[in-house]
């Protein structure tokens, strides 16, 4: 079986075996026969639609190394006999880790007080922070991720509300929090972390109408899709967060310099990076290998 690996980086080519680009599926090096390739694997990078996929007439298996496939023509892979598979768990611990460092960094003031201290200013007058103990953390999405998110805040010792439509009843007993409709979730959050998948139903769930149920000064945090949150209406309403931590954005592969969000200083952007660590890349590689293998049988 011919495999292509797209969207590969200096790391993850370290693990997976076959060919390896770093480009991604829509711009096909040379050299590459397309009408020879049986397997491929891609990131969010590719755009796996009719355009691109139809390059490949002996396409028999789309692996993607990420947990969404909303990047993906999933109705035309079923049309056209392509099987698709995506990595539902490769150390959900790795977005979790980042959620809370995209939030300590703000609720502590860690990247605010560096302009000072590089002036050689050393004092903590106007950086009072905020303690996460005792606060209310909002979760949306309770899945794998989700309730890392939700375990690493009980040892912060935060109180835990979430918001799901499916119920994880067993996970709500063991790690004690309460589900409540969005509504109450942003009525009540001090903190809300975002980890719901991008459906038609979730799209811009973060709206306008629903920024204006949460608090002054609560904080927003997204690792999940960039596409849950209006833009738009998060601009408008920027003084209502006392911090906004994003490690994914709307229409990140157009992301540039002028970039308006990039403006306030109470946000902070990683280039989608909250699954990226020494952990997940081996085990990205794992799986993927894993998934071809048992496909080829």
């Amino acid at each position: 079986m011919k495999i292509i690996h797209f969207d590969v980086d200096t790391e993850l080519a370290k693990y997976l075996a076959g060919e390896k680009y770093e480009t991604s599926l829509n711009t096909i090096p040379e050299g590459i026969d397309p009408t020879l390739v049986e397997a491929i694997s891609i990131k969010t990078g590719s755009k796996a639609d009719k355009t691109a996929l139809s390059r490949f007439p002996q396409l028999q298996l789309l692996v993607t190394r990420t947990v969404g496939t909303d990047h993906i023509d999933l109705q035309y892979c079923k049309e056209n006999g392509i099987e698709v598979k995506n990595i539902l768990d490769y150390g959900a611990f790795n977005i979790a880790e980042h959620v809370f460092a995209l939030l300590l960094s703000g609720t502590r003031n860690i990247l605010s007080t560096q302009t000072e201290i590089q002036a050689g200013r050393f004092s903590y007058k106007g950086h009072l922070g905020l303690a996460l103990k005792g606060k209310t953390l909002g979760v949306v999405g309770t899945g794998r991720i989700g309730l890392e998110v939700i375990s690493r805040a009980n040892a912060f010792g935060m109180k835990v509300i979430a918001y799901d439509v499916f119920k994880n009843e067993q996970a709500q007993k063991e790690l004690k929090y309460e589900y409540v409709e969005l509504e109450d979730l942003c009525k009540s959050s001090d903190v809300i972390s975002l980890h719901a998948p991008l459906l038609d139903s979730t799209r811009h769930m973060i709206g306008s109408s629903v920024i204006d149920m949460m608090k002054d000064g609560v904080v927003l945090i997204n690792t999940a899709r960039g596409e849950l949150i209006d833009t738009e209406a998060l601009i408008k309403n920027i003084t209502k967060f006392r911090w906004v931590g994003l490690d994914v954005l709307e229409g990140e592969k157009q992301f540039s310099q002028d970039h308006p969000l990039l403006t306030f200083s109470n946000v902070v952007i990683t280039p989608h990076i909250a699954f990226y660590s020494d952990a997940s890349v081996k085990k990205i590689a794992e799986e993927t290998m894993r998934l071809i293998k048992e496909f080829h049988g």
